[in-house]
Order: C-alpha cells, then sequence, then structure tokens
C-alpha cells in the first residue's frame, strides 16, 4: 500500500466512523482502487435501483442503503455488479481495467473512424431533451483552494452536438438552476474567473478530429466487448491536440478524451499581469435513453493548469470542473434563471442546507470544509474579498 491509499483509507476510516454514528447502518462509504496502477477511481458510475452516485477524485463514494443489484461502471474497467452488504464488507473495491491490445490495421476514410463519426447522426440525441445535473466547478491557487462551486439543476438541450446537416441552434441551452452552494477568494484587482455554463456546455462537447491532421490506431479488448479508437498528431509540433474514443459494439462512443498540452504557449497580457493555459484535458461520457433508445451525455470532466505572473511573481491555478447528469422525461417548458453568459462564481440562487446534505453526489471533503470555515472567519482586507453562501 503506497503513501497515498494510506492516507485516503485514513481519511475513509474517520468519515465512516462519523458517518456510522449519524446514520447508523444506512450507508457504506467506500474507494474505488485500481490494483494494477495503484490508484484511485475518479468519476466512477455507483448505481442501484433506488439511488446513484460517483467517486469523487480520490475514488470516494458514498452509498445508501439499497436492496438488489449495485453496478459500478467505469469506461475503461470493467464492470462490478455487487450488493450493498459487500459494499458495506469491503471498504476497499477493487476493479479490473479492461486490456486492450494493437490492432495492426491502419484506419482509412473509409474505416472504423468514419463508422463511428456517422453514428452521431442515427444515435446521439440531436433533438431537444432534458438533463438533471450535478456540476462542482473547483480553482486552486498554488495548491490551496480558492473557488468552490456546486450547482444542481435541469438543463434542456436542443441538441447534443453541431452537425452539417443538423446545425445546432444559436440558443441551444436553457438551464434552471435549483441550488447553488459556493465559497472563494476574489482578488480586488485581477481575478481568476470560472466559465460560464454556456462556455462549459461548449467546451465538453469539442471532441471532433480533422483526420488528415492525426495518426489513427486501433486497439481491442480482450473480451471484444469494447474498442478504443487512437488519435496523435502528426505534426506534433503544430498540432497540439490528442486524444481517444472508447467504442461500443456498435461503433458508437461512450467516451471521448480530449488533451491539450503546450509548455511554450504564448502569454496573453491583462493590465499588469500576463497568463496562458498550458494543459487542459476534457473527458465526456455517454450513455443511451433507454426511454427515447438516444445517447445522450451522461459524465464529463474538465480540467487544467494556468500559470499567472503578475509583476513577476508566478501562480499557478489548477481548475476542474465535474458534471453528471441524467435524463428526464419532463414535458415542461425550462426557463434560464440565470444568465448563461456569466462567470458561473458570480451566479446567484438559493442555498439549501438541508438539501446539500442529504444528496450523494457532491459532498464536501475535509479539505473543502477547512477552506469554507477559513473563508467564512476571515475578515476584509486590501488585496481580497471572500464569498459565501454556506455557513
Amino acid at each position: 500500500m503506497n503513501q497515498k491509499q494510506l492516507i485516503i483509507r485514513l481519511y475513509l476510516l474517520i468519515f465512516l466512523i462519523s458517518s456510522n454514528f449519524l446514520f447508523g447502518q444506512e450507508s457504506a462509504l467506500n474507494i474505488l482502487w485500481d490494483k494494477e496502477d495503484n490508484k484511485p477511481i475518479s468519476y466512477a458510475t455507483i448505481k442501484g435501483l433506488e439511488n446513484y452516485t460517483i467517486s469523487n477524485e480520490d475514488g470516494v463514494f458514498e452509498f445508501q442503503k439499497t436492496n438488489g443489484k449495485i453496478s459500478i461502471q467505469s469506461v475503461v474497467y470493467e464492470t462490478l455488479d455487487v450488493d450493498f452488504m459487500y459494499l458495506k464488507a469491503n471498504d476497499t473495491i477493487f476493479m479490473k481495467p479492461l486490456t486492450y491490445e494493437l490492432d495492426e490495421i491502419v484506419l482509412s476514410k473509409g474505416g472504423l473512424y468514419t463508422q463511428m463519426l456517422k453514428t452521431v447522426l442515427t444515435d446521439y440525441a440531436l433533438e431537444p431533451h432534458k438533463e438533471k445535473f450535478f456540476l462542482r466547478a473547483v480553482i486552486k491557487k498554488n495548491n490551496e483552494f480558492y473557488k468552490i462551486v456546486d450547482f444542481s439543476g435541469i438543463v434542456e438541450k436542443q441538441a447534443l452536438f453541431d452537425t452539417r446537416s443538423k446545425p445546432m441552434p444559436k440558443k441551444n441551452y436553457k438551464v434552471h438552476i435549483e441550488n447553488i452552494r459556493k465559497v472563494g477568494i476574489e482578488n480586488r484587482n485581477i481575478d481568476f474567473a470560472l466559465f460560464s455554463f454556456k462556455e462549459f456546455f461548449t467546451n465538453i462537447i469539442r471532441i471532433a478530429f480533422n483526420r488528415e491532421e492525426f495518426n489513427i490506431s486501433y486497439e481491442t479488448s480482450l473480451e471484444k466487448s469494447s474498442s478504443k479508437i487512437i488519435l496523435n498528431p502528426i505534426d506534433s509540433e503544430k498540432f497540439l491536440y490528442s486524444g481517444y474514443y472508447i467504442l461500443n459494439e456498435d461503433n458508437t462512443f461512450k467516451e471521448a478524451d480530449v488533451t491539450y498540452s503546450n509548455q511554450n504557449a504564448n502569454f496573453e497580457n491583462i493590465r499588469n499581469a500576463k497568463y496562458r493555459t498550458i494543459l487542459s484535458n476534457w473527458k465526456s461520457s455517454f450513455e443511451r435513453n433507454t426511454i427515447t433508445n438516444k445517447i445522450q451525455l451522461n459524465k464529463a470532466t474538465l480540467k487544467g493548469k494556468t500559470e499567472v505572473y503578475e509583476e513577476q511573481v508566478k501562480d499557478i491555478f489548477d481548475w476542474s470542473y465535474v458534471y453528471y447528469s441524467i435524463p428526464i422525461d419532463n414535458t415542461e417548458k425550462i426557463k434560464n434563471n440565470i444568465n448563461l453568459n456569466r462567470d458561473m462564481f458570480d451566479l446567484k440562487g438559493e442555498y439549501n442546507a438541508e438539501y446539500w446534505k442529504n444528496q450523494d453526489i457532491l459532498y464536501l471533503t475535509d479539505k473543502m470544509q477547512e477552506f469554507i470555515n477559513k473563508v467564512n472567519s476571515t475578515g476584509k482586507n486590501s488585496d481580497f474579498k471572500t464569498k459565501t453562501n454556506m455557513e
């Protein structure tokens, strides 16, 4: 057991003691772990007949007592089917990665990549649909929490993707926020902003590659249950993106991953500061809606690293967004109750402490709670101001 796993397990033990004190035997707290690579499994989906949740960045999840099968799913791992007693008996749940082997076939224009793209028009939700969602955005400054904001709400999308035959409408999204909780620090002179909802939704579906600019390779799992298309730039100095798709047996993609890396990125200037983003990654997962038989967005993560220099002082901002959604069959019209073009952190809305206490998707870690306490106890000063709607 390495140090990271030991720390996470210690945190889990402390949380379990307090959780059992509060809730008895009605919930289980577990860690998902990749035994081969010795690392936590982040953002896996855990589903029962009555409830669901996702693992956090450290692989930790809490699950309320339920009857019947519990399915633990992550795209590049074998699915586990367990029950609640299994979760109670095993604090660490090990998952086995799917093993892929290289197929020597070089994909041509008419190959698997093109077949996959064609499924967008036939299998994906290019018509109006609604999702119940949870979203967490976190900014860290020099490895310390700087801003945290959580949302729950409903989004209506006119189309999942923009295609030539079915262009995406200009007003593609309507977002109704039900609950917000946020805490953060703001620099009075120059601050680090979050994406707007429109920017976020646009970014997490930017998953198409120009195949003329990339070498494409193909791998298939030993179990033959899925395959992987890998794209690497032909000219790595000119094109700074790479990525992959995980495919189902019918050639639809269930996960798309894109990485941008440029350690020599040009700086942009603002007042007496300059900044550049040197790394970003976005990963989107998709599931078929059993009611409409169309594939919708299920999970998405968006992460990056930005360097900021202000009067020769260098700061590193790490930013991340985690999105989880489920399709809903809601015939009521959705109206925007936020400005879709505004910085997420500046949005206002209802904060219901009891609601956040009882939901299982976005729970606060001890370090997050420490940050909340710090912000709530910080007085005003000349350089920074604090903002929160949490106690």
